[in-house]
């Protein structure tokens, strides 16, 4: 009888039958040890998007050495894990010191040298730098670990190849690939032609592609649920869905505006050579650049919305969890929950959406463990004032988060949206019922 795999038995299999296609003569018991290990890593709690779904997407358009280079580069997520996996700690004991004084720096320790040289070298790492989660510390761990479970098992080349690809796969660098190639002529020149070089360089840059794929997805909605399954790996604070705050929420998305709204499509994809062809490169950065546009429009967006409901809090006596403003999360045992979209006044939806609005109105591509996929009052603010008043307004928005003008000041600049969203919000917070049915009646006759 066919049927889904589990994600177990998939990395389980996909490792087994990668390391026999490259050759390797290999137990059955330690490629179950070794997949279960990679499948323990990416089930760990607080990964949404660097687990095992990632991890099979990729492995869907991949070779023998790209599928093992897929399965182990996300293995180490030291921010979300809070440290090595448990299933991995003895393969990471005594490669690394947590640095005295560096936040979420690792230092590489004398053992490294030993025990892994030739990463080292791959990386371009040395005995004492000091990494972070941003300078490529859990794909130098990921690829440590490796190494420690694959060498003497493939070949010298294939596991230079694996190490190589992993090491793409620390992402937006500028040149990434000429980096790697110089490091490898170093490391390989004296025992390797120049065509040989080039083929692991390739590789490496396909699984580094492969591992941003996203960002190319002929679907903004689809990126952006992608986008947002990132947020709570960065934000802890949104690990709980129905305790973060409106003020935890509103700096998990301007963090991701700001990352994106500075991200140089050119540095999402790469190539080498001929890999990919440079008609198939321009159409990845292309689409990539179309999706951040999308991504930071719609950020700024949510976030125009989300500041109406922070400065609503505000003026009525604090911040209080989102889920207590918004009314809550439906679910299977709550289906009627009552929600502030419930209260707006009524108005018309634009018969025609920018894309944009179509992420406001229809939402993401799917919810996620901790929003709804559409956006209730980001939708009713687009319908009222369109989507060009938003984007100013995110500006103005900006100038209360930096104190430069309060929060009543910026909801008099949008006073009949601000009054019908705290009228909506007194039907809801009824230990603030009368403070919100009083900013209402103010901003009405402003």
């Amino acid at each position: 009888m066919e049927g889904i795999r589990s994600p177990v038995h998939d990395i389980v299999n996909s490792l087994w039958r990668s390391l026999q296609a490259l050759g390797a003569t290999i137990k059955p018991r330690d490629a179950e040890r070794w997949g279960f290990a990679i499948h323990a890593a990416l089930s760990a709690a607080g990964r949404e998007f660097h687990n095992h779904d990632h991890v099979i997407e990729i492995l869907a358009d991949a070779g023998p050495i790209e599928s093992v280079a897929a399965l182990y580069h996300d293995a180490v997520y030291i921010q979300v894990d809070h440290g090595p996996p448990r299933a991995m700690q003895q393969e990471l004991a005594g490669l690394f010191d947590i640095a005295v004084g560096t936040y979420g720096g690792w230092r590489i320790r004398t053992e490294a040298s030993t025990q892994t040289p030739e990463v080292l070298q791959i990386f371009g790492r040395k005995v004492g730098d000091v990494l972070t989660p941003s300078t490529g510390l859990n794909e130098l761990a990921s690829a440590m670990v490796a190494w420690r479970h694959l060498h003497g098992v493939l070949t010298h080349d294939q596991i230079v190849s694996i190490v190589a690809a992993i090491e793409q796969t620390i992402p937006f660098r500028p040149a990434p690939a000429e980096q790697l190639h110089a490091r490898l002529t170093t490391m390989l020149g004296e025992s390797h032609s120049p065509a040989a070089i080039a083929t692991i360089v390739k590789c490496a840059v396909r699984v580094g592609n492969l591992d941003v794929a996203n960002f190319a997805s002929p679907s903004a909605a689809e990126f952006l649920e992608n986008t947002w399954k990132l947020l709570p790996e960065s934000n802890p604070s949104l690990h709980f869905p129905m305790v973060y705050s409106v003020v935890d929420y509103r700096i998990a998305l301007h963090r991701m505006e700001e990352f994106l709204s500075q991200l140089d499509p050119t540095r999402v994809f790469h190539g080498w050579q001929d890999e990919p062809k440079p008609d198939d490169l321009a159409r990845l950065h292309a689409s990539a650049r179309t999706n951040l546009r999308i991504a930071v429009d719609y950020l700024r967006a949510k976030l125009f919305a989300i500041a109406f409901i922070e400065a609503i809090a505000e003026a009525t006596g604090g911040d209080v969890p989102l889920d207590y403003f918004m009314g809550g999360i439906k679910s299977l045992l709550r289906p009627q929950i009552r929600r502030i979209e419930s209260f707006f006044p009524a108005h018309a939806v634009p018969t025609k959406l920018s894309p944009v609005g179509e992420l406001l109105i229809h939402g993401r591509a799917a919810e996620s463990s901790f929003d709804i996929a559409p956006s209730p009052v980001a939708g009713f603010l687009y319908a009222t004032l369109g989507e060009e008043q938003m984007q100013r307004g995110f500006l103005i928005a900006r100038d209360m988060w930096a104190n430069r003008i309060r929060p009543r000041e910026f909801l008099r600049v949008f006073a009949p949206s601000a009054a019908a969203i705290a009228r909506a919000a007194s039907n809801l917070l009824d230990t603030r019922t009368s403070e919100l049915q009083a900013l209402a009646t103010e901003l009405h006759a402003n």
